[in-house]
């Protein structure tokens, strides 16, 4: 089997978020896919289990798995998967567990249409800031803290500026108490780039502990989705992963039909062995 390593929402290589990608995965069970996820150590592994080809681009049959378990979408491991298909041309469309993703490659960036999200109710100021390790006073009223599901489930809570944003901790204790359930997504309207309009950070826990993840499409069309609701509309940019030395930029377009978009750079190529 084909073993393709990438950097996904990445400017250069070493950036943006890490992926492995399987190819000809039809013959692994889901416990070895699994397994697989879990010696790769990224934040997901993606198995691509069919391929059709077509005029308008392949359509590929997709599982997506964290080291801990299986999601029903995730955008970095769409975009990667969808690169190396089709090496960073054309259109490719995914069938994942969420349902259909179709990727479109132009000057350099792919992107991706998520699936429809679903916005949740709000949050608590006091509780979203404790989920978060911080005070209301470090909370942005601009951007009111609520769960929106665009496959998992994300709390976003707004922080009032990079120094907040750079004190965010997450303790899985303290979310269970609170009884918030997802992967708590924190932006604020500072960049740590000129051109850019937010930076952000994301925690999950992955069956052994914590971690921060570099750059989170499905958060990042959560977070589009969010905006679009509340009439912020066009193009914008979200940094994520720089205070863990992975930078990354997350194109969005918020419009009708939203799109979350990026660059991705190979790694390197090999064989899974049997």
């Amino acid at each position: 089997m084909k073993l393709t390593i990438v950097d996904v929402f990445a400017e250069a290589r070493y950036q943006g978020n890490q992926l492995a990608v399987v190819e000809n995965a039809d013959g692994l069970t889901p416990d070895t896919m699994q397994a697989i996820a879990r010696e790769m150590n990224f934040s997901e592994t993606t198995f691509v289990t069919a391929v059709a080809p077509s005029p308008a681009g392949p359509r590929a049959a997709v599982r997506i798995f964290t080291p801990a378990q299986e999601l029903p979408f995730a955008g970095h491991p769409t975009l990667g998967t969808a690169w190396v298909l089709t090496g960073g041309t054309g259109t490719a469309t995914l069938a994942l567990a969420a349902g259909d993703v179709p990727v479109t490659f132009a000057d350099g960036l792919g992107w991706l249409t998520p699936p429809p999200a679903t916005a949740g109710d709000p949050l608590e100021a006091a509780a979203a800031a404790a989920l978060l390790g911080l005070t209301p006073d470090d909370l942005d009223d601009t951007l009111p803290p609520r769960t929106v599901t665009c496959g998992p489930t994300f709390p976003i809570v707004g922080v009032a500026s990079l120094a907040a944003l750079k004190r965010v901790r997450v303790d899985l204790a303290t979310q269970r108490t609170l009884g918030i359930d997802g992967f708590p997504f924190a932006v604020c309207r500072q960049g740590y780039s000129k051109d850019a309009d937010f930076a952000a950070r994301m925690m999950f826990f992955d069956g052994t502990g914590m971690r921060e993840d570099p750059a989170t499409g499905s958060a990042n069309a959560a977070f589009a989705s969010y905006l679009r609701d509340r009439g912020e509309t066009g193009r914008r940019i979200v940094e994520q992963g720089f205070e863990i030395g992975r930078p990354s930029r997350i194109h969005l377009a918020v419009e009708e039909t939203l799109a979350v978009g990026g660059r991705v750079v190979p790694v390197a190529e090999g064989q899974l062995l049997d």
